[in-house]
């Protein structure tokens, strides 16, 4: 179980130049890219296996040597039915692209992207020839960032510029209402629950914060993080839990009743189901 929040909070890269690197692997079908966003920009490379990513309300099947592009902001997950599947992932926050604020690289290029004014591919499939080529950019851009010589951040920013040049002449210009908009307010939603989850919050309130009906809140809130709202709020009760068990050394009820469980049964019977173990044996595994 992921205990991150679902909005991101790792720092990518560092002030200078901003942006990461990660390699991910995964064994078991039931293992998943848990639901999160951030404020980066981020490309998923497959490199192993087959998986379906949810970008916003979308799925999208990716096979191995195919991308996804995630925009900033963009609520996203990925589950396999493979045995082993994996990819690497690029991070970056969108000031990386920066140029001179006065030029006509930031107006007319940059400026765009980082306000969202295009419609750029979500799936980059190497169906056509320049999908090919911005996939060579990534992996040219993964190797670059593993052996770190001398102008590295040089070459990746170079690889950078070209791969959204690509996408900027294969975008097209974003029209009406934004298509994510139901997920922001899902956002807001899932930051009031980890916000307030130490006290009792019911789907009412929860569906008045999406501006939903309390059937379509419910349903929607299912499709996109594949949990129930009472499922996700005690997913996060229980992450808090489990930071204070490793943390603390406070009684196991004490910490059941602070997460928001009012039943020490219930507490005891969600922690099993989502960790595989007990409170106590958690606490003796993994508490420092």
């Amino acid at each position: 179980m992921d205990l991150n929040l679902l909005k991101e909070k790792r720092e990518h890269g560092d002030f200078l130049f901003p942006i990461g690197f990660y390699s991910m692997k995964y064994y078991d079908r039931s293992e998943m890219l848990d639901l999160h966003w951030h404020d980066e920009l981020e490309f998923l490379l497959m490199t192993s296996g087959t998986a379906t990513f949810r970008v916003g309300d979308l799925l999208y099947g990716v096979e191995e040597g195919q991308a996804v592009f995630i925009n900033s902001g963009e609520i996203h997950s990925a589950r396999s039915d493979c045995g082993t599947w994996g990819f690497s992932a690029i991070v970056f926050h969108p000031s990386l692209l920066n140029s001179n604020p006065y030029d006509k690289i930031q107006n007319d290029y940059i400026n765009p992207i980082k306000n969202k004014q295009f419609a750029f591919s979500t799936v980059i499939s190497g169906r056509e020839p320049w999908e090919r080529e911005l996939l060579d950019h990534l992996k040219k851009i993964i190797e670059i960032a593993a052996e770190r010589e001398y102008t590295y951040e040089l070459l990746i920013k170079a690889h950078l510029y070209a791969i959204f040049s690509l996408l900027l002449r294969n975008a097209r210009t974003k029209t009406g209402q934004n298509p994510t908009y139901r997920c922001d307010r899902l956002k807001n939603v899932i930051q009031f629950i980890q916000a307030n989850y130490s006290r009792q919050i019911n789907i009412s309130e929860l569906s008045g914060i999406a501006g939903m009906s309390e059937g379509h809140f419910c349903r929607y809130f299912k499709k996109i993080v594949a949990k129930t709202p009472i499922e996700y709020l005690n997913y996060v009760r229980i992450a808090k839990a489990c930071d204070l068990l490793r943390n603390t050394d406070r009684k196991i009820l004490d910490i059941a009743m602070d997460v928001g469980f009012n039943n020490f049964s219930y507490f005891i019977d969600r922690f099993k189901k989502y960790m595989k173990i007990t409170p106590a044996d958690y606490r003796k595994k993994y508490s420092f």
